[in-house]
């Protein structure tokens, strides 16, 4: 911490004198060099300390209570967030998956049945038209007679 201490201008011009007098030195200067020296031992974190002096206790006080304000809401923004996130993720399993391997398995079957479906009528052409005979209509209810390949 600095200790101010007030020092009058004709203290400071006694000191001034007194100083030349025992020098002798026309290079005075009123700043020396080990004022530096005393820095050295100081931290960042104490010149940071050292910095809310200059700043009035009300601006602090408000600044404080901002920064706690803030901090409030982002830690209760957060855990909202993440909860959301739980129930969202949750129902989705629960809810959507099931659903959704469902419709996959309804699709599965649909594509199976046309095959199949496919597959019946590429064989009812092959064993109805043979070359040289006509075709006749089938009567509903009577059994499809098949005809092996070759006759």
């Amino acid at each position: 911490m600095v200790k101010l201490e007030e020092v009058s201008a004709e203290q400071f011009d006694d000191v001034d004198r007194q100083t030349l007098s025992d020098d002798g030195d026309d290079n005075y200067s009123d700043f020396s060099d080990d004022d530096f020296d005393d820095d050295e031992d100081e931290s960042i974190l104490d010149r940071i300390a050292a910095l809310k002096e200059i700043i009035p206790l009300k601006h602090r006080n408000r600044l404080a209570s901002g920064a706690s304000t803030l901090t409030s809401w982002s830690k209760t923004g957060a855990t909202f967030v993440g909860k959301s996130a739980w129930v969202i993720t949750t129902s989705m399993l629960l809810l959507v998956l099931p659903l959704a391997l469902e419709i996959e398995k309804e699709q599965a079957l649909v594509a199976y049945e046309k095959e199949a479906m496919q597959q019946q009528g590429a064989q009812q052409m092959l064993v109805g038209q043979q070359p040289g005979q006509p075709q006749q209509p089938q009567q509903p209810g009577q059994p499809q007679q098949l005809t092996p390949p070759g006759f």
